[in-house]
């Protein structure tokens, strides 16, 4: 697999994840962001990371 294809899933996937409700928590919602360093969605209340990409 290419770099950029690889990139392009990833991204993808993040995005297709951000907006949906967090599983750890009863308020927040998922955004994309960072967690660690790496590429994320996180949970915009309590900071827990729902998928990280490293």
């Amino acid at each position: 697999m290419q770099r950029s294809s690889a990139r392009h899933a990833t991204d993808s996937v993040l995005a297709t994840l951000a907006g949906d409700d967090c599983d750890w928590c009863s308020s927040g919602t998922l955004v994309r962001g960072r967690f660690k360093g790496d590429d994320a969605v996180v949970c915009e209340d309590c900071e827990t990371p729902a998928v990280r990409v490293w």
